[in-house]
């Protein structure tokens, strides 16, 4: 019995319908530590833009590095899912002019026991997730850009049946005296047949971002964000997210994301990390009775 209720949850995830009937629902959940400790109120985020291909190419021309790279490692409800994900990402700003970014993503979720139609055991089966994508932008005025993420995304459920889509971002960013804002469309792409022979769109939204960023007293910065989605598919989702840097040298973060009925639910988040000589270390823990619950993000990267 216990080997077909792990087919039964397996076979579940073949079916997008469980959210929201969106297709790839991960790909509109941000994995990163800088992000997460904000509760991914990030689309205005110029401090760090490692992993702007996932999230704002048109961020990158703002950004007071000329390169940026991170790798991270997050555990997304350890006690319960027990999902990892694996995230890389570098960012080159060319003369605060033009900006290019690579991303990828890789999930590893549970195994379960994969049975034959004779009700022999054939072994596990371990499904995985996979996004890589690539960001570009200009900055066409000196507080206009644009930027456009392009990508593929991709879902391995079992040993038969996988699928994936390709996905695109565009946003114009801008950025006066410390105020920025921007706005956009996220995760179009093509469509996806489930193993039920029906079409499942991602979960594209219109996205809107605010945030302000000042610094005070020479060794004090402070950035708040806010950001806000409509999903086409049906939905509002919000996060709201804010960091404290003292010298440069150490942050501070927290944030609280409404996620209603899209495909992130709702959780609150803090953060820290620490930079030295342009090595950075990020850390993230989610707070949630959802998906959410205890996850935590651990980030490495160089920036100069």
């Amino acid at each position: 019995m216990k080997k077909i209720i792990y087919i039964v949850g397996a076979l579940m995830l073949l079916f997008p319908a469980l959210a929201g009937a969106q297709a790839l629902p991960y790909t509109a959940a941000e994995t990163d530590a800088v992000s997460l400790g904000k509760a991914g109120a990030n689309l205005t985020q110029t401090s760090s833009v490692a992993n702007a291909a996932f999230y704002n190419a048109a961020a990158i021309p703002f950004s007071e590095d000329k390169f940026d790279v991170s790798a991270g490692y997050t555990m997304w409800q350890p006690s319960a899912v027990n999902t990892t994900m694996i995230n890389v990402g570098a960012a080159y700003n060319m003369n605060n002019k033009f900006g290019v970014a690579l991303g990828m993503m890789y999930g590893m979720n549970p195994a379960y026991d994969v049975i034959s139609s004779t009700g022999a055991a054939k072994g596990q089966f371990k499904p995985s997730d996979m996004h890589l994508n690539l960001g570009l932008a200009y900055r066409f005025l000196p507080i206009l850009s644009v930027g456009a993420n392009v990508g593929y995304a991709s879902s391995s459920l079992a040993t038969d049946y996988s699928y994936g889509a390709v996905t695109a971002d565009v946003f114009l960013m801008t950025e006066i005296s410390g105020f920025k804002a921007t706005v956009g469309v996220a995760n179009l792409g093509t469509a996806v047949t489930s193993a039920d022979k029906k079409k499942y769109a991602l979960p594209a939204s219109a996205a809107l971002g605010l945030g302000y960023e000042m610094d005070f007293a020479e060794k004090h910065n402070v950035n708040v964000a806010l950001d806000a989605d409509y999903y086409f598919n049906g939905g509002l989702a919000a996060a709201v997210g804010a960091e404290y840097t003292f010298g440069g040298l150490a942050t501070v973060r927290a944030g609280y994301r409404y996620g209603g009925n899209t495909p992130v639910h709702s959780y609150a988040s803090v953060g820290a990390g620490a930079k030295f000589m342009g090595i950075k270390l990020d850390l993230a823990y989610l707070i949630g009775s959802g998906a959410a619950k205890n996850t935590l993000a651990i980030g490495v990267g160089y920036s100069f």
